[in-house]
């Protein structure tokens, strides 16, 4: 049996694929728009303001 890092216990991976040119400029529109300058804290903070635009609870 895997063993499971600590900060991945009890979530969820999602996955999407993107040409490889197009990570760098994804990586800049977060940082410009302040949703931070990694994918992973730039793509949660851009769902987050869409969930809650839609009244929905933020995720984690």
């Amino acid at each position: 049996m895997s063993q499971v890092q600590a900060s991945r216990l009890g979530r969820s991976a999602i996955t999407f694929f993107v040409q490889p040119e197009s990570k760098a400029s994804i990586r800049a529109a977060l940082a410009d728009g302040g949703y931070g300058t990694s994918f992973q804290q730039g793509i949660v903070n851009l769902l987050n303001e869409l969930m809650v635009k839609q009244n929905r609870e933020p995720i984690t």
